[in-house]
């Protein structure tokens, strides 16, 4: 199970999920897969060539590359685990951003809380499917600080568009569909009594 729908109150439900947008990966590992490529094609032409500074240089050469290969195929490993533990939800209660792989980092904002969002989005977030999502709250109206930003967020008109569905739903209940509302019991059945005799007929 996810370690933010650990953190879920009784009662409290995941009505959407998200997290960064691939870009992300690839805007914080790009100087890395570059250095991989390097890394590569220069292994390639010390073993396909004969030895340009001498046996004892390439070797050393050789061994440097490979460890910054290692190193950078590792943190590209990490940058891709991190991002899969990226939990963005959107709770009938609240809105809940919880990362990290090892240290965990939770913030959350009650729904009744959230006043107004911002969405700031690129041609190409408006080409890919991506934005940033800012969300104001009454304590930062109040000169707090907002820990509900959601930077590169994927799919964020769906998002915004979940978050504000979900507090119009919170603040009226009567407006909320039937699939959000709870199943009632159905009423027990009662025995039907007796119906008293009639005047007149042989069971008087």
């Amino acid at each position: 199970m996810s370690y933010a729908r650990n953190l879920l109150s009784r009662g409290e439900d995941v009505v959407h999920e998200s997290r960064q947008h691939w870009f992300a990966i690839v805007a914080r590992t790009w100087i890395w897969i570059v250095a991989v490529i390097v890394a590569l094609a220069i292994i390639i032409f010390l073993n396909g060539n004969a030895p340009v500074g001498g046996e004892t240089v390439d070797g050393i050469l050789t061994i440097v590359v490979v460890v910054a290969l290692i190193a950078s195929l590792a943190y590209i490993g990490f940058v891709l685990w991190d991002w899969r533990n990226q939990e963005w939800l959107i709770t009938t209660r609240r809105v809940i951003r919880a990362e990290g792989v090892l240290n965990k980092s939770v913030a959350d904002s009650s729904l009744e809380k959230i006043n107004d969002a911002r969405l700031d989005q690129s041609i190409f977030g408006r080409i890919f499917g991506f934005g940033t999502l800012d969300i104001l709250t009454a304590a930062e109206e109040a000169g707090g600080t907002n820990v509900a930003d959601f930077p590169m967020i994927a799919d964020p008109v769906q998002f915004k568009k979940a978050m504000f569905d979900q507090k119009q739903m919170l603040e009226n209940p009567d407006l909320a569909p039937p699939r959000y509302q709870r199943a009632q019991p159905s009423p027990e059945m009662q025995r039907a009594e007796p119906m008293p005799p009639r005047a007149g007929s042989d069971r008087v």
